[in-house]
């Protein structure tokens, strides 16, 4: 290109990009004038700088101190200005302004270079990519429209949508529902449906808006007014301005983070980054960044680690970190940068160069591609060699969080390391930079076999329970250790090179001695002696009990585990349970008295302890009465508790014998007859003797009932003026004779009545019925007597 043809070319970008670059007249950044002479600088700068005949390469691809060495430059139209790609990381599309173009950039090959151009725009300057990832929306800023690319033909679908004058930067909603464009010479935004994609409001907002950036949650949007020096919020269910924050001098790009928390916004005209608190009310700035040189566009980081701004004085990318709001690296790139775009994965940024007419593409963190081997052991200590791209200026190697014992940087593609110890598995490989971390590749963690040297002690009882140090290598995370082919009782990994062992109980031989850990299982060559001990009685407890047997015995001693028979003085046990090595529980069966010495015997011999037992005959006791009492006319059965009531010889009430049942050493049953009222003594005799206990005899419980008073005199009637009341006793359900039974109506007693054979009494009252009419009835009662409860009731009258 000769000098002329630059001067050309460049009179036209500086007219039609000046006002979308944030320089249009009276702007902070200068005149259109001052961007082209910028231009036609640099232009001049690169052509004096190569020989004739060489490819131009802008200083992106000369070097980046602490970053990658080369990175690819693709060629666009003409004043290249926004740039969107596609969901999939697949594309980027670009707005040559210049050109009235936009370039379709296949990401995936390597360079990444331009695969289609759509012609047809007016102009064009921002680009938006619907989260489907199937259509472009293209601002024409010098047509007063929005054009719409299929991203499947790459061709423009529709006719353009109409907005405000000059629309500069546009977003879409994470729902994919509406755009949101600014419109730089009308002082509005434009909200499309972009399911019809028709205008649905109008908002107003600042002078001069620019930039426009979606929240991730969708409900707001934030507005760069570069007229105004501020930032208008967009309340997207109103489609109302909620607040306008003041930032710095011409503001251009918008960014939020991730989390929706931060909005970065760069002020073109003092050469500022505002950050704004989104989750205070209302917004505000709370830092501000100086160091750029008039910053224009504004890219976050996937993970939100990190923003990338873009230098269009400086031709540079400042790279910002968010934990700190701190410049932590400067990026060189192509003339006069415009506008930056970060791909989904966080691998890349590409970078519009609206004076060079291309597009860099920076990696920005690296990317980890293989770990060679592939494998090592769990201790660490192997040498790997992790391959890839961006590994220059690396601060640290991981594999899975776990820094490695070394590592040496090689180039840009290559790094060595030593592996750490590490649990077995598979990990992977995080080189980290001064702009980030990238992760990948594959390396196992294999754990290496055991091995056995010796084992100390080298023999031990039958019984198990014997401590025994296992010497030998790759012991950590041992599973299983066994000894003579049986699993030992339990075990503890001291270190990688022993392991402490308690034996179980085994039969008397000798075996090797195995480990299993995750890296295989070591059997010998130290191998184990089982030798059967002979047992010992130290003591028992009760030393006595009763001849009937059921008495609990502990014994202890050594060695008795396998114990095969137990004897009681002479007597075999009922039963016997060994609870371990040292404890044996015995149930003593019913003997004669006799006193003896307590044996054990097992596989080992016979041991017979020092002192004796003692079979005794128990003294009966009596404890418990059940029922304590019952009624004196009727017969009772109680259970009677207590000890030693095994071989009972009688039962008796007050001395008289009684029918009874022994149930239990612990239990007899028993009738008691039927009795005066009162307290009684009952008394069991067993052959060691007698225990007693009361029982109280309660008075019978009774019921006594009246027959109602029958009045009709004419005609007389044969049972008028008769009174009947029946006396029964309810425990026995029988009638009682022979008792006085008192009738009385109001305050007069009519008679006293003897009941009968059937408990009934009469009381002939024939001159009382009037009496007993104006009484509304007649009483009869039971004064009671020692063995029977007074009663009462109640005579009605009947008329006939």
């Amino acid at each position: 290109m000769d000098t002329t043809r630059a001067l050309s070319s460049a009179i036209a970008l500086a007219n039609q990009s000046a006002s979308a670059m944030g320089h249009g007249p009276g702007s902070a950044g200068g005149t259109a004038h001052e961007t082209l002479a910028r231009f036609i600088a640099g232009v001049l700068a690169q052509q004096a700088a190569v020989p004739a005949g060489a490819p131009v390469q802008h200083p992106a691809v000369a070097s980046r101190a602490g970053l990658l060495l080369a990175d690819p430059v693709v060629p666009v139209g003409t004043g290249p200005i926004g740039v969107a790609i596609t969901p999939n990381g697949n594309f980027a599309y670009v707005a040559n302004n210049g050109s009235s173009t936009v370039s379709v950039i296949d990401t995936t090959t390597s360079p990444p270079s331009v695969v289609a151009t759509v012609s047809g725009f007016n102009g064009p300057i921002g680009v938006a990519i619907t989260p489907n990832g199937n259509f472009a929306y293209v601002t024409n800023g010098s047509g007063n429209t929005v054009s719409v690319v299929s991203t499947a033909s790459n061709t423009i679908v529709g006719s353009p949508i109409t907005v405000g004058a000059n629309p500069f930067e546009i977003a879409i909603t994470p729902n994919g529902a509406t755009a949101y464009v600014a419109n730089h010479g009308s002082g509005t935004v434009s909200v499309i449906d972009i399911g019809t994609n028709t205008v649905l409001a109008t908002i107003g907002v600042g002078s001069l808006p620019n930039g426009v950036a979606v929240s991730p949650d969708g409900s707001t949007v934030y507005v760069s007014n570069s007229g105004s020096g501020t930032v208008s919020v967009i309340d997207t269910a109103t489609n109302a301005v909620t607040a306008t924050v003041g930032v710095g001098s011409t503001p251009i790009g918008v960014g939020f983070t991730p989390d929706g928390n931060f909005v970065y916004v760069a002020n073109n005209g003092s050469g500022t980054v505002s950050v704004i608190d989104t989750t205070t009310g209302p917004p505000s700035v709370v830092a501000t960044i100086p160091g750029f040189s008039t910053p224009a566009g504004v890219a976050v980081s996937p993970d939100g680690s990190r923003v990338f701004v873009v230098n269009f004085g400086a031709n540079n990318v400042s790279v910002i970190d968010t934990a700190t709001n701190t410049i932590i690296a400067t990026l060189p790139v192509g003339t006069q940068p415009s506008r930056a775009a970060v791909t989904p994965d966080g691998n890349f940024l590409y970078v519009t160069n609206n004076g060079s007419n291309d597009v860099s593409v920076l990696q920005i963190r690296p990317i980890v591609d293989t770990i060679t081997p592939p494998s090592g052991t769990t201790l660490g200590g192997d040498s790997i060699t992790i391959t890839g791209s961006g590994f220059t200026g690396v601060t640290s190697v991981t594999l899975n969080s776990t820094p490695v014992a070394g590592f040496t940087f090689i180039d840009d593609n290559t790094i060595t390391a030593t592996t750490p110890p590490h649990a077995a598995g598979t990990v992977q490989a995080t080189v980290t930079t001064t702009l980030g971390s990238g992760t990948g590749g594959s390396f196992t963690f294999i754990t290496p076999p055991p091995t056995i040297t010796s084992i100390n002690p080298v023999s031990g009882t039958t019984s198990g329970g014997t401590l025994v140090v296992i010497t030998g290598t790759n012991f950590t995370g041992a599973t299983a250790v066994s000894i003579a082919g049986t699993p030992v009782a339990s075990f503890q990994v001291v270190d990688d090179t022993h392991i402490a062992a308690v034996t179980a109980a085994h039969a008397p031989g000798t075996g090797p001695v195995s480990v299993t850990t995750p890296g295989g299982t070591a059997i010998g060559p130290a191998t184990y002696t089982y030798v059967t001990p002979v047992p010992t009685i130290t003591g028992f407890t009760p030393t006595s009990g009763s001849t009937v047997g059921g008495t609990q015995v502990t014994i202890t001693g050594t060695g008795l585990t396998g114990a095969t028979a137990v004897s009681i003085a002479g007597v075999p046990a009922a039963s016997f349970t060994v609870l371990n090595d040292t404890t044996i529980v015995a149930t003593t069966a019913p003997h004669a008295p006799v006193s003896g010495p307590v044996s054990v015997t097992t596989p080992g011999g016979i041991a017979t302890s020092a002192t004796s037992y003692t079979y005794v005959t128990q003294v009966p006791t009596l404890t418990g009465i059940f029922p304590t009492s019952g009624p004196a006319g009727a017969s009772t059965q109680v259970a009677l508790s207590g000890t030693g009531l095994t071989g009972a010889t009688s039962v008796m009430v007050n001395g008289t014998p009684v029918p009874y049942t022994v149930v239990s050493d612990n239990e007899i049953l028993a009738t008691l007859p039927p009795h005066a009222a009162g307290t009684v003594t009952v008394t069991v005799t067993t052959p060691g003797g007698s225990a007693s206990i009361p029982f109280t005899y309660t008075r019978d419980r009774t019921q006594l009932t009246a027959t109602p008073a029958l009045v009709q005199l004419f005609p007389p009637q044969p049972h008028v003026g008769r009174l009947t009341a029946t006396l029964t006793d309810l425990d026995t359900g029988l009638p009682i004779a022979g008792q006085p039974i008192t009738f009385t109506t109001g305050s007069t007693t009519l008679c006293t009545s003897t009941t009968d054979a059937h408990g009934v009494a009469v009381c002939d009252a024939l001159l009382a019925l009037p009496l007993i009419i104006l009484n509304g009835g007649y009483t009869v009662s039971y004064a009671g007597s020692p063995n029977y409860q007074p009663a009462s009731a109640h005579g009605a009258v009947i008329t006939l």
